[in-house]
């Protein structure tokens, strides 16, 4: 007694209109009684991310060898020595993520009538299985009933470099059925092939066994990962890093855009310097090598920024002075005598050295931005303070408590 099969699956529109599958299955017994099923079958996503619903129509024909009994027997005579009729598989299959997936399918569940000279209905089988899937291990279980017999199977598969599968599994059932499963299975990028060996421990006698082989050739493109797939460890710690990439720019495009709103006046400036802080608290957290050079890149814009605009007054004043009539200076009048101190002179304040720069020690959680506004009520005097400490300050500006800096003239 043999068994055979041959079958091809071609996706539409890669899987986007479903999935065509077209199957041949034959049991033989030599010259005296063979079966033969053709199958068509269509599947596809539907409804929820997950779902997939398939259904097959299938032609059973049934084929009984001739030999001198059959030629005089009068039900062969009467009614030939074939009978074919229709049957339909209904199934479905729920996978939510890559560790969970369960399954329906019942097949022949319109029972057709294949007998010859009498009914003989096929009857409906009811399958229904669950998995638990791992990177390189899968554990899955079924269970399965035709009229009266129930059966319970479970299995294990285990890959290994994903190339090289190892198999096991144990099936129990009416009628004294017991069965013990191995086998091996090779996955290529082209073909796969698998072997099986079943070995009865009750319900049939005097067998040791049958082995069971599959060819599986794989024409095309090769697909891309399906989302319930596990991904590769390096596709997993390059998406992640794209990932923190692109929350990281995020961030500081939103900080920019707040620093921004601020200088135009449009917000409170006590409301921005919270939502500033709380995005800076969330900046700290990815303390990576990547973050930190962002960080200089935002503050060294910043200085440019500021220079800028410094530069851009200097020419706005310098164009006015150019463009606008001298007016005479005023004349003090006698009456009203300029009060000089005494400390001072008039002529040598000009000549005289600029007094030695102040110092100051840093607190905890103080910036340069907040260091100008305490010390001289204005923030944009903190490019002041780091030009005159750039080379104690580290990079993008940032300051440690304790540390000393100089300070500018008021």
């Amino acid at each position: 007694m043999g068994s055979g099969f041959i079958g091809g699956a071609q996706p539409l529109k890669q899987g986007k209109w479903g999935t065509l599958g077209f199957g041949w299955v034959n049991l033989n017994l030599t010259d005296w009684y063979q079966e033969h099923t053709f199958i068509a079958s269509y599947g596809k996503e539907i409804f929820k991310e997950g779902l997939f619903v398939g259904g097959s129509m299938k032609l059973l024909k049934r084929e009984f060898g001739s030999d001198i009994y059959t030629q005089i027997d009068p039900l062969f005579q009467k009614n030939g020595s074939n009978t074919s009729n229709f049957s339909h598989d209904l199934g479905f299959l729920y996978r939510p993520n890559s560790k969970y997936s369960v399954g329906l399918s019942l097949r022949d569940f319109t029972q057709p009538n294949v007998g010859l000279g009498s009914e003989d209905k096929v009857p409906m089988e009811i399958r229904s299985g669950f998995g638990y899937h791992q990177r390189t291990l899968t554990f899955d279980g079924e269970f399965s009933r035709r009229d009266k017999d129930m059966n319970v199977s479970m299995g294990l598969e285990k890959w290994i470099y994903k190339v090289l599968a190892v198999r096991a599994g144990f099936t129990a059932g009416s009628r004294n059925r017991r069965e013990l499963t191995s086998g091996l299975g090779y996955n290529g990028n082209y073909f796969a092939l698998d072997y099986a060996f079943v070995f009865p421990l009750g319900g049939i006698a005097n067998t040791a066994g049958s082995h069971r082989f599959s060819l599986t050739v794989k024409f095309g493109q090769i697909p891309e990962r399906a989302r319930w797939e596990y991904e590769s460890e390096d596709s997993e710690v390059e998406r992640i890093l794209e990932e923190k990439t692109a929350q990281i720019h995020s961030m500081e495009k939103e900080l920019e855009n707040l620093k921004d709103t601020s200088r135009s006046g449009k917000l409170e400036s006590t409301w921005v310097r919270q939502q500033i802080q709380k995005l800076e608290e969330k900046l700290k957290v990815q303390e990576t090598k990547d973050l930190e050079e962002m960080k200089g890149r935002l503050f060294e814009s910043k200085l440019e920024t500021q220079k800028m605009k410094k530069q851009i007054e200097e020419l706005e004043n310098r164009i006015q002075r150019i463009t606008r009539p001298e007016k005479p200076q005023a004349i003090v009048p006698p009456t009203a005598p300029q009060i000089i101190p005494q400390s001072v002179e008039p002529v040598e304040v000009e000549q005289a050295a600029p007094a030695a720069p102040k110092s100051y020690v840093v607190q905890d959680g103080e910036t340069l931005q907040s260091i100008a506004v305490k010390l001289y009520n204005d923030e944009n005097k903190w490019l002041e303070i780091f030009e005159l400490n750039a080379d104690r300050l580290e990079r993008g500006g940032t300051t440690r408590p304790g540390q000393v800096l100089l300070l500018p003239q008021k």
